[in-house]
């Protein structure tokens, strides 16, 4: 009796070690990440959640329409992807704690790219989610010309973004916000200012705003490979 409990021991040891060798393995792949976002909130522009730990309001609902330029995770290619991520941050966010995030994926997304997708994702937003949803699948148009941006989810029913891009004194130039750190990303090349409407229905949320906090961005970010 007491070797078959020696064996049981060495083997349950045995499991949680190499499970804990799998997770640290997956820690430990390689990511890189080069994202267009045509982006919209809830707040007024510009989005105090950048200066303070909390909205304008009780709640700060979002829109982001993301288009991948290029990005990797080991050897899972995500270039071309483009995703959709909605949600609630909530009203308090000073212990890191936030609501919750949808993320929708094109129906030409396989599962192995959804996978690898969401261990980016999560170093690009390294909050504490209450809810994460990442099942859902649909077309997602995303579109930048001139002074104005559109993405949509679908049809459009369940979710849109309308940007126009607020201009400068000579009523041409576009306001950027530069030297300023978008949530995890590493770079970014300045958050292109613009009024919004947008609007989304899904997963118990059912939000729409307008004349609201909207940027245009670029970043790139990557980690792991230790």
């Amino acid at each position: 009796m007491r070797k078959i409990f020696f064996v049981l021991s060495l083997t349950v040891m045995f499991i949680a070690v190499n499970v804990a060798s799998a997770q640290m393995a997956a820690k430990e792949e390689p990511w890189n990440l080069k994202a267009s976002y045509i982006e919209a909130c809830s707040c007024e522009l510009f989005c105090p959640c950048y200066f303070n730990t909390h909205p304008d309001k009780e709640f700060c609902k979002f829109n982001m329409g993301v288009k991948i330029e290029k990005g990797n995770y080991g050897k899972v290619k995500l270039d071309g992807m483009k995703v959709w991520i909605a949600g609630d941050l909530g009203g308090d966010w000073s212990k890191g704690e936030m609501k919750t995030a949808i993320f929708t994926f094109e129906p030409s997304a396989t599962q192995e790219q959804v996978n690898a997708a969401m261990k980016v994702f999560p170093q690009i937003y390294p909050a504490k989610w209450g809810s994460v949803v990442a099942s859902d699948r649909a077309p997602i148009e995303w579109k930048i010309g001139g002074k104005t941006a559109t993405a949509k989810l679908g049809d459009g029913t369940n979710g849109s973004v309308d940007l126009a891009v607020v201009t400068g004194n000579d009523g041409k130039t576009p306001v950027v916000i530069k030297n300023l750190t978008y949530w995890g990303a590493k770079k970014n090349n300045g958050f292109v200012m613009a009024k919004s409407k947008h609007h989304y229905k899904g997963h118990d949320l059912d939000y729409s705003f307008e004349d609201a906090n909207g940027f245009l961005i670029d970043i790139e970010s990557s980690g792991g490979g230790k």
